[in-house]
């Protein structure tokens, strides 16, 4: 995780979905056990917007635009299945986004527009982190852990939290997604055009 350099009046950011227990403390003591030293930093999590610098003055303004952005997009469902890495650029063994990763892209894509956030110096992957930065031997078993890993959720809240002082990430504020209007989990769209599947 690249944590950026913050001035004297800004605050270090950043916004995911949140994977809920009891799921995310499965995957919470496989991280522990994997010896990541950032294995308390943050609750188990889909990230949409990596650690972005925000002046103080404009964290209220910032706060109103995720919260339009979120209630413009449904609740949707999640499946986590099977293990991936982004070894050997990254240390970084996840669990895979199979169901969802779609609506992941376009929440994030809607909420780095929202905010004018910088762009990432990868494509933007949606994952949940379950290793990063441990023992390659540990790694590897993580991924092997993962490979028949198979759990799903609803997401139905986006979460905007802070990177504070002892590198601890706490939640600022919660964002509801909007109640699907068809019965379908997706993108919010107009009563006349709804549909199930993703928008481009």
């Amino acid at each position: 995780m690249r944590i950026p350099h913050l001035g004297p009046d800004q605050l270090c950011i950043g916004i995911a979905v949140m994977v809920p227990p009891p799921l995310s403390g499965r995957l919470h003591r496989l991280r522990r056990a994997s010896g990541d030293p950032a294995a308390d930093s943050a609750p188990p999590h889909i990230t949409v917007i990596p650690p972005m610098p925000v002046d103080r003055s404009a964290l209220p303004g910032a706060m109103r635009r995720v919260q339009a952005v979120a209630a413009q997009v449904q609740r949707f469902e999640v499946r986590l299945r099977g293990a991936g890495t982004f070894r050997p650029v990254s240390p970084v063994v996840f669990a895979q986004v199979d169901e969802g990763f779609e609506v992941c892209q376009v929440l994030a894509a809607r909420v780095r527009a929202a905010l004018g956030a910088p762009a990432d110096r990868f494509p933007y992957h949606p994952h949940v982190t379950v290793a990063q930065d441990a023992p390659d031997a540990q790694l590897d078993r993580v991924q092997q852990a993962l490979d028949g890993f198979d759990a799903s959720f609803t997401a139905q809240t986006v979460e905007v939290s802070q990177l504070e002082s002892d590198a601890v990430w706490r939640r600022l504020r919660r964002f509801q997604l909007a109640a699907p209007a068809s019965g379908a989990p997706g993108l919010a769209a107009p009563a006349s055009t709804a549909r199930h599947e993703v928008a481009p």
